[in-house]
């Protein structure tokens, strides 16, 4: 009986972490195919709204090729890019797997059309792409509109009426914003999310987090582990600094996290002034931090500019909503998401249901793992951080195929 074949590597999603750790691995001449369920960049074509603009600029994400450092790609230009890098790499489409397991030659891969068997592998699916939606939604009325940040597309695809947006970290932020642009009338359930100056004395703040090492902390750097489930902080898209109290201003009203629903009425904690302080806090640790790198190197820096921002709202959040009387017709749920990891063998995971690893690393030589929020450091779950891991990946796949068993 023929022996079966057995590949080198195989690389699970094709979406920007899983082309970059093609890349590393076609760089060292690792043999390995890519298999995506869908498209390249699925998620970005799919789970995006029509006005979604990038918030980090060219130079932090060169993973999607050439383009002006300063520059904020919209969701289509993505879209394309990825595209277009995924050509240049052997990405099967179509292909979803089903079960993946280990065995005595590496792994099993269970996909929708085949059994392949391969001596490595790497999992890019992400662990963001899975909408949360609270038990509370539930609980609203059948004729409230209700959709995920996953499902929103703009303005005009929402019912007439007002619009509560639940949750105020980037997405949320973004789309109130986007509401508001759009003419609607805008509630917005707030949370303790931070928020980040687009400039601090002279120049891009994101510039300045780069040199003070601010995205490359790691897990085990941060004084308090509940962190690396913090959202990431605020940026307007496109590159503009973005407040709740921005939001006010611009005709957001202001509530608390969203608590019960009863006879069309939404109560809301009294957090609102809480998670604005948060944000604020955030935002001036951030300016301490670069200050203090301006001194300790001596550097040559102009004095912190006027941020609009920053300046205070006199706000009194009501903590009920009637939906009727507000005119509330839709609600757009900005509460996250998770992955999803039911593929994989039960050995590989923890009772949680997430991916046992250690850094990169599965629990099995020959498995790691791309693409997730603090895989190694703060800019892992971010196109800027996916080409650094993936490098450190390819080293380590590599170095297992010519027998030396190097785990990162």
């Amino acid at each position: 009986m023929a022996r079966k074949s057995v590949l080198d590597c195989a690389v699970i999603g094709a979406g920007p972490a899983g082309l970059a750790m093609s890349a590393a691995l076609g760089n060292r001449g690792v043999d390995h195919i890519v298999l995506e369920r869908g498209r390249p960049g699925e998620t970005w074509r799919s789970q995006r709204w029509n006005s979604f603009r990038l918030n980090t600029p060219g130079w932090m994400n060169q993973l999607l090729g050439e383009q002006p450092d300063h520059a904020f790609a919209a969701g289509a230009e993505v879209v394309m890019r990825l595209q277009a890098l995924a050509a240049m790499h052997p990405v099967r489409r179509g292909v979803r797997v089903k079960k993946l397991a280990p065995n005595s030659d590496g792994f099993t891969v269970q996909t929708s059309d085949e059994v392949l068997h391969t001596r490595t592998i790497v999992v890019a699916t992400g662990d963001q792409n899975v909408p949360r939606v609270p038990p509370l939604a539930q609980a609203l009325p059948d004729w409230l509109a209700q959709q995920h940040t996953a499902e929103y597309r703009g303005p005009d695809s929402l019912p007439p009426g007002g619009v509560l947006v639940v949750g105020s970290a980037q997405s949320g932020c973004q789309i109130a914003e986007d509401l508001l642009s759009g003419g609607r009338r805008v509630f917005l359930a707030t949370s303790p999310a931070g928020r980040m100056p687009w400039r601090n004395r002279g120049r891009d703040t994101l510039e300045w987090l780069v040199d003070v090492g601010f995205w490359d902390q790691r897990p085990q750097d941060l004084p308090d582990p509940s962190m690396m489930n913090a959202a990431q902080p605020i940026l307007a898209a496109g590159g503009r600094s973005l407040s709740l109290q921005s939001l006010a201003r611009s005709g957001a009203t202001l509530v608390g996290r969203p608590l019960t629903m009863s006879d069309e009425t939404l109560m809301f904690d009294d957090s609102v002034n809480a998670n604005i302080a948060a944000s604020d806090a955030f935002a001036a640790r951030l300016r301490t931090i670069m200050d203090e790198h301006i001194q300790r190197h001596q550097l040559d820096a102009p004095p912190s500019e006027p941020d609009d921002t920053d300046v205070p709202v006199d706000l009194h959040p009501p903590n009920t909503l009637r939906l009727r009387d507000e005119d509330i017709s839709s609600v757009i749920w900005c509460t996250g998401f998770t992955g999803d990891f039911t593929w994989l063998s039960p050995e590989l995971c923890s009772a949680a249901g997430q991916p046992r690893r250690d850094g990169t690393a599965g629990p099995i030589p020959g498995l790691w793992y791309v693409g997730l929020r603090w895989l190694t450091r703060r800019r892992s779950g971010i196109l800027f951080g996916f080409p650094r891991d993936a490098e450190m990946i390819a080293d380590a796949a590599k170095a297992h195929l010519d027998g030396v068993g190097h785990h990162p």
